[in-house]
C-alpha cells in the first residue's frame, strides 16, 4: 500500500472511531417511564367494601389485579348487592391508583385511592342509570381497604 493509500486508511479509521465515540454521549439521560414510577399492586386484595348507603352493611370484597407498567385491569367480586362488582380499569402512578369499576348498565364508578404499608383504600364514586332526564343513582359509592 502506498504512503497515499496508509494515509486515507488511517484518516477513514479515525473518523470511524470518532463517529462511534460521538453516538455515546454520557451526559445524556433518558428521562423515566411511568412503569418506572408505577408500585407494582398486581395480585388478589381483599378486604371489606363499606357502602355510603345507612342501609347497607360493609361487606367482603375481592379484587383481582393484572398490571401492565402503570395500566391496570381485573376484576371486583362481593357477595353483597350493596357493593360493586365488574371490571376494573385504570392507571397507577407512585402509589395512587384511579380508574372505574365497570358494572354492566351502570355508568360512574370511578374510583381513587392509594397502597400503603401494603393496605389498599379505595374511594368509590355512585353507580348510575342513564336516564333521558337525569342520572338515577343505582348504588352509592363507599370506601373499600383491602389487602394482598
Amino acid at each position: 500500500m502506498s504512503g497515499k493509500g496508509k494515509a486515507v486508511l488511517a484518516a477513514l479509521v479515525t473518523i470511524s472511531a470518532f463517529a462511534i465515540s460521538c453516538g455515546k454521549d454520557s451526559n445524556t439521560v433518558a428521562a423515566p417511564t411511568n412503569s418506572l414510577n408505577a408500585m407494582r399492586v398486581a395480585g388478589t386484595w381483599s378486604g371489606t367494601y363499606s357502602s355510603n348507603s345507612a342501609s347497607c352493611a360493609a361487606a367482603p370484597m375481592t379484587i383481582t389485579i393484572q398490571q401492565s407498567g402503570g395500566t391496570v385491569t381485573g376484576q371486583v367480586t362481593t357477595t353483597s348487592s350493596c357493593a360493586p362488582h365488574g371490571g376494573l380499569r385504570g392507571t397507577v402512578s407512585g402509589n395512587m391508583v384511579t380508574g372505574n369499576i365497570d358494572m354492566q348498565g351502570c355508568t360512574g364508578g370511578g374510583f381513587s385511592g392509594q397502597v400503603s404499608n401494603g393496605v389498599l383504600t379505595l374511594a368509590v364514586g355512585d353507580f348510575y342509570r342513564p336516564l333521558v332526564t337525569e342520572n338515577q343513582v343505582l348504588m352509592q359509592g363507599g370506601a373499600a381497604t383491602l389487602r394482598q
